[in-house]
This record gives C-alpha cells, structure tokens and sequence, in this order.
C-alpha cells in the first residue's frame, strides 16, 4: 500500500510540474502586444506608413521617414514589449532628431510588436528576419544607393547584432544595451525559477511553441558582423548589467568597433532619454567616423 501511495504521490508531482513547465513555456513566447501610441505628426513630422514581408511571410508594419537629400537611412529597433513609438525610451523624439541631421528613418514593430502580425516570440530565432527584412526594405525603397544603419535598443540591439552578421547591406550598427545572449537574459530574469523547472520550461518552449532560447547570441554573432558597430551601455543599468556590452566587445574581431560605457548612469537603455544631445552627439561623430559623409554621399551618388 505504502508503495503505491509513494508512486501515486510521484505521477502527481511529476505531472503538475509537466504542467507548470508547461504554462511558463506558453507564458515565455506569448507576445506581450502594446498598442502604438502616437506617430511622427505629433511632432510635425510628415511619414508614410508602411507594410512589408519577412522572409517566412509575416507581414511587419511600420513607418518611413524620408529626409530630403539623406545622406544615408537609419533603421530602429525598439525593445522587447515595446514599439516603433515607444514612450519611456522617447523613440519618437529619437527619430526626429535623426530626420532633422539628414538622416531618413524606417521604425517598424518587431513580429508580435505593436501592429506587426505574429502572436508569439521565438525568443530571436525569427525576429532576427525581421530586421533583416526591414534592411531589405530600406535597399529596395532607395535602390540600393544608400547606405543602411540599424540603431536597436536592448532586445533591439541584440538583433541588430544578429542581422548584421554576414550582412553587407548593414553601413553600420549602434546596440544599445544589448545583452549577451538571450539565455543570459532570461536566466537573470527569470533567476528565481529553480534551475531544473527552468531546463523544462525552456525545453517546451522550443519544442511545443517554437521559441528557442539559445538562437540569439550577440557575443557569438559579433565576429561575423562585417559592419563597424558602436556598442553603448548605462554603467548602472540593472536589468542588463554593463559587463554584457563589455564580454561583447571583447568577442568582436574589428578594429573599427566602439564601446562607450556611461558612468553613473542608471536605468536600461535610457541614455538618449536623459541626455538626447550628448547621445546623439556620441552616435553621430561615430558615424562620422567610420562611414564620413563624403563617403556617403558617394555611395549614394553610385
């Protein structure tokens, strides 16, 4: 009798952890949707509004800011939970102060992102396509004479990373805060799950709801990566701590890669909201830099 209380006893445990792993696997990938809260014509900004195809046939919206004369497009990629018009992360402001300096910008929702078709995350498997779809887009809208950068913050960032690897459309990346992998990040998020529950949980995830944790590593990508890449970070960022930009920047094979850590300052991915003139600043003179106007122009002229 005792024995088979004992494996009675077992099944059920085993059983409600199955489920357990189970429903955090399905919370893990289930996108979490905002809507789109304003556009650029709250900020007098005139746009087009722009829907385009990934490679596997999603269909991503987003919105196309053209700057007379540009001497190059800037590409951005908003967080994770977030969208093209993300308050907290002031990317409206953001894109008008790119349009402004000469820069036409493509802001789009990541898939299950704002008004982008998708219903669940594959924790970077597949939104890596979508940033490369938005290059693509960018290349076809100006014929391919002008030179592409892509600016992500974050989760951004780290797909950024991820679509500039063997990409020669990509001038040029800015990562924002990028973490070192996506393991490494949700791990940390998710540190109080025990250790074995969270194997299971990430088990599930990839086999029942198709999100594979370890698809998205910005430290693995950074070698492959044939654009220059400006790597910034919030000294005290608390969700993704600064040593992730450092571990990646120690990964990366070029030279012409920049890191700039910004002391004393907390908060993830809110440098450009705290200081918008000093990061822009910073962004610019790497560009500059590393793809001067000239050089664009020329490009773009060709």
């Amino acid at each position: 009798m005792m024995l088979w209380v004992a494996l009675l006893a077992l099944v059920s445990i085993t059983a409600a952890t199955l489920f357990v792993a189970i429903y955090l696997a399905d919370q893990l990938t289930r996108s979490k949707r905002h809507r789109v809260q304003g556009t650029p014509a709250d900020l007098g900004l005139r746009y087009e509004d722009v829907q385009f195809l990934t490679a596997d046939r999603l269909t991503l919206r987003g919105w196309y800011l053209d700057s007379p004369g540009a001497r190059a497009t800037m590409v951005l990629v908003h967080d994770l939970e977030a969208t093209r018009a993300d308050a907290d992360l002031r990317l409206l402001q953001l894109q008008r102060d790119y349009v402004r300096r000469g820069f036409s910008v493509f802001a789009f929702d990541l898939r299950g992102h704002g008004e982008s078709a998708g219903r669940r995350d594959s924790l970077g498997r597949d939104e890596r396509l979508d940033v490369r779809a938005a290059v693509a887009y960018v290349r076809r809208r100006t014929n391919g004479t002008q030179p592409v950068l892509v600016h992500g913050f974050g989760y951004g960032a780290a797909l950024a990373i991820a679509a500039g690897a063997q990409n020669d459309d990509v001038t040029a990346i800015i990562a924002d805060s990028s973490f070192l992998t996506m393991r490494t990040y949700i791990r940390h998020t998710w540190r109080h799950v025990p250790a074995p529950l969270f194997a299971l949980v990430t088990f599930f995830a990839r086999r029942i709801f198709g999100g594979d944790i370890d698809a998205l590593q910005p430290v693995r990508d950074i070698a492959q990566v044939t654009a220059p890449i400006l790597l910034i970070h919030n000294e005290g960022d608390d969700r993704v701590p600064v040593a992730h930009t450092l571990n990646i920047a120690a990964a990366s094979l070029d030279g012409r890669d920049q890191v700039c850590v910004l002391p004393d300052r907390m908060g993830h991915a809110t440098a450009y909201r705290e200081t918008p003139d000093l990061y822009l600043r910073r962004c610019l003179d790497f560009v500059e830099e590393v793809t001067p106007a000239r050089i664009l122009t020329a490009q773009a002229a060709g």
